[in-house]
């Protein structure tokens, strides 16, 4: 009676795979558990137990997801792969009969006996297995590289039969009844059955690829047909007057393209004359051409040059927008004066445009496309409109090549076929809005194009020639100066359009927004007409906004329900065609914005800054309070970095100058300080709020409250200078807006004050600022009161700390 050996080895459940005795095999090992059986068989002598899933999907296998025939490995080959995987390289020693799975703790181990080969072989003729053997490496190149007939023939029966049995392509399921035959004759039996299998999939194969091959040959024999009829047809003189190929060159010869494109046509005209008409290869040659003959290569539109005409345009389509609309003059009237120079008449009809760029920068609904569309009827231009916003792939620009499937060219060659002339206006709509990922930089395509210097020869990859962009007026627009990419912004000359006053969007909505708004309601005939109060509560409660966008959607409002009024008067109102400021509320409902009016007073620690958005300007409230704490300072409101550090830098400017504030030099021994903005979903950051922050601090710490009537903005210093800002006439209008009287402004921000209409600076008193002190004088009701040598007030009885009475 023979004696079963038992083994307890670390064990590996495996996929889609079976190890056979004596085979080599590699495979990747990356489940946690594998990875550290792996390690432990690595350290316990290289040998461990293979066992293959029933089920490849399942990812942590018990017992009963395993074959229950498995096979004993030696670990040959262990290489590290990214992500701790590894790949392993095992071989088969022995199969072996799963007695114990245990996978309960951070390796597998499993029990298993050894299952020995039988020592006697079948006494059938082996005849037949050879010749399948043989058959099956005649038709597999892969498996007859491994091993050969002889190899086989020299093995021992029971090894020859696993190792063909490794490398036949079958299912796990076929594979796995192999290796779990321990007798040789019912063994060999089955891997004949798989080798028959194979054999006839090989011949269902051989037959599909027989007849595509023949379908193949009978669409060459057809194209062969059509063309010998084609000849034959030629010869008996039934052909057309004028074929296709004498056409497109007529087209070519008469487009007037420069010499490099008309050479690059006529080439592509002789391989589309020389291809297959039904070929790919000439439908994208075709469509080339098609594009070369479309796009307009010497037609110019007629260029009206009237500066007169050009100002009642402007006039006409726009109010205010007074010094926009003067350097849009000035930068025509060079274009007039470069054509009428008589030092270079008949040379000036086809001279680049040398000028400068116009990039109109502003927030959204102030008019910055409708400006570019003027400018376009002024001068006579077809106007076309490229928008730049979310782009992001560089061949958005400049094309794919016609290696591409379904290739195109980029939008400016696209743009200048729909314009039809070589001399339209182009509107670059929201350059500050493109982006950049692993499909290159827009922005850096866009160089090229706007560079007087290069655009003459502006290179698109699917033209893969040179084509003319030095008369196309170029005009872009954006909403952020400073998100528009540095080598752009240097090709380009901003114009800021900081929004409107309420004067101004009055007249706009009396001259523009009103008729237009009729007219599109069907209104007209009616005699609706808005009171000036009306159209004021409007802008006051309903809109907040740089441009008139949202205000013309209010004033559309209104309007559709006194189109309903007129139709179904039982249902609501009775129609009544003048619109005063006490019926807005009824017809749009409550207010939607409260503005902030300025207050008698104030408690200590509050003080009003301005901030800049990309709406406009907008107050921008500062509250400070004083807790008991350790010196610590918490600051709220959703503040970015750099307003986070203007905080501390408040906080230090005011205890470096705690005594002549009237505050002791260990005020914040005892005290926190706590700084909050409101609205504090919305995010806030920039360095302008320094003087705002710094006033609060000391408003609060000293008890002496800020004039509720007064905003302010400045960045501050270390040393108390109060430094230059951005965005000042879209604060000062927040503050005249908001019911503010007295502002304080950088000293340095002076040269500004003329950007600000009038009516703004009549009605505010503006108060030039160049340090802290004078700010504190000017914000606070009284002065604080320094301290003396013995820590009393200067000039009368002793003082607490203003910081711990609060």
């Amino acid at each position: 009676m023979s004696v079963q050996k038992t083994l307890t080895l670390p064990a590996i459940p495996i996929r889609d795979m079976v190890l056979f005795p004596g085979a080599r095999v590699p495979f990747v090992v990356g489940r946690s558990a594998s990875v550290k059986t792996l390690e432990l068989a690595i350290k316990a002598g290289d040998h461990l137990l293979m066992l293959t899933q029933r089920d490849a999907k399942v990812e942590s296998p018990t017992q009963a997801d395993l074959y229950p025939v498995g096979t004993l490995a030696l670990v040959e080959s262990v290489i590290a792969l990214p992500k701790d995987f590894y790949k392993v390289g095992v071989k088969g020693v022995a199969r072996v009969s799963l007695r114990n799975y245990d996978d309960s703790g951070e390796v597998i181990q499993a029990e298993a006996f050894l299952l020995p080969e039988p020592a006697s072989v079948p006494t059938v003729s082996l005849a037949p297995f050879y010749q399948a053997v043989e058959s099956f490496l005649g038709r597999n190149s892969d498996a007859s590289r491994l091993l050969s007939l002889d190899q086989i023939r020299e093995l021992p029966l029971g090894k020859a039969i696993d190792t063909v049995a490794g490398l036949v392509p079958a299912e796990v399921r076929q594979k796995q009844t192999i290796l779990e035959w321990i007798e040789i004759q019912p063994r060999l039996e089955a891997l004949l059955q798989l080798l028959e299998l194979d054999a006839t999939r090989s011949e269902v194969d051989r037959t599909l690829d027989e007849k595509t091959r023949q379908r193949l040959d009978s669409d060459h024999k057809q194209y062969v047909l059509n063309e010998k009829m084609r000849v034959i047809q030629q010869e008996l003189g039934k052909k057309e007057d004028r074929d296709e190929s004498t056409r497109l060159k007529d087209q070519i010869e008469a487009a007037g393209m420069s010499a490099e494109a008309k050479a690059k046509a006529l080439e592509e005209l002789e391989r589309l004359a020389a291809m297959p008409a039904q070929s790919a290869e000439a439908t994208v040659s075709r469509t080339y051409l098609d594009w070369l003959l479309a796009l307009p290569w010497k037609t110019m539109a007629e260029e009206r040059l009237d500066l007169d005409e050009a100002e009642r345009v402007l006039d006409e389509d726009h109010s205010g927008l007074d010094k926009i609309k003067a350097r849009i003059l000035e930068h025509l009237a060079v274009m007039a004066r470069l054509k009428q120079d008589p030092t270079a008449a008949g040379e000036r009809e086809a001279a680049p445009l040398r000028g400068p760029i116009l990039c109109l920068v502003g927030p959204p609904g102030v008019g910055k496309t409708s400006l570019a569309r003027s400018i376009a009827r002024a001068l006579n231009r077809p106007f076309v409109r490229l928008s730049l916003g979310g782009v992001r792939d560089e061949a958005e620009i400049r094309g794919h090549r016609r290696t591409y499937i379904g290739s195109m060219p980029g939008r400016i060659i696209s743009l200048m076929k729909k314009a039809k002339v070589r001399n339209p206006l182009m509107l670059l709509d929201e350059i500050d809005k493109m982006a950049s990922d692993f499909r290159g930089d827009p922005s850096s395509a866009l160089l090229e194009v706007l560079d007087p210097e290069q655009n003459a020869a502006f290179q698109d990859h699917y033209l893969d020639l040179g084509f003319d962009l030095s008369q196309v007026l170029f005009l872009a627009t954006a909403n952020v100066r400073h998100q528009i990419p540095e080598p752009l912004e240097d090709r380009l000359e901003i114009l800021e359009l900081s929004g409107y006053t309420t004067k101004e969007k009055l007249a706009i909505a009396e001259k523009h927004l009103i008729p237009r708004a009729l007219d599109g309601h069907g209104m007209k005939g009616l005699g609706v007409t808005f009171e000036p109060a009306a159209l004021e509560k409007l802008v006051q409660s309903y809109t907040r906004e740089a441009g008139v966008r949202q205000f013309e959607r209010e004033i559309a409002n209104i309007l559709r329900k006194l189109a309903r009024h007129t139709l179904q008067p039982e249902k609501g109102e009775a129609f009544e065609p003048l619109i005063t400021a006490e019926r807005v509320p009824k017809l749009l409902g409550p207010e939607k914005i409260l503005e902030s009016r300025a207050e008698d007073t104030a408690p200590p620690g509050l003080v009003n800054g301005l901030a800049w958005t990309p709406t406009g300007g907008d107050l921008l409230t500062i509250e400070a309070a004083v807790l008991p704490g350790k010196g610590n300072l918490k600051l709220t409101g959703k503040l970015g970095e750099v307003m986070q550090e203007s905080a501390n830098l408040a906080l230090s400017y005011v205890r470096a100058r705690a005594e002549r504030l009237g505050l002791k030099r260990d005020f914040l021994d005892t005290v926190d300080l706590h700084v909050h903005v409101p609205e504090g979903a919305i995010p806030k950051d920039g360095p302008s709020a320094g003087i705002t922050l710094a006033t609060a601090l000391i408003s609060v710490l000293t008890g002496i409250p800020a004039r509720a009537d007064l905003a302010m903005t400045g960045e501050l210093t270390l040393r108390g200078r109060v430094l230059p800002i951005g965005g000042l006439k879209e604060k000062l209008l927040a503050a005249h807006r908001q019911g503010r009287k007295a502002v304080l402004i950088p000293s340095e921000n002076a040269r500004h004050l003329e950007d600000v209409p009038s009516e703004v600076r009549e009605q505010l008193s503006i108060h030039l600022v160049s340090h802290m002190d004078e700010v504190i004088q000017l914000a606070l009701t009284r002065m604080p009161e320094p301290l003396g040598p013995e820590g009393q007030v200067q000039g009368g009885s002793p003082r607490e700390n203003q910081a711990t009475a609060q």
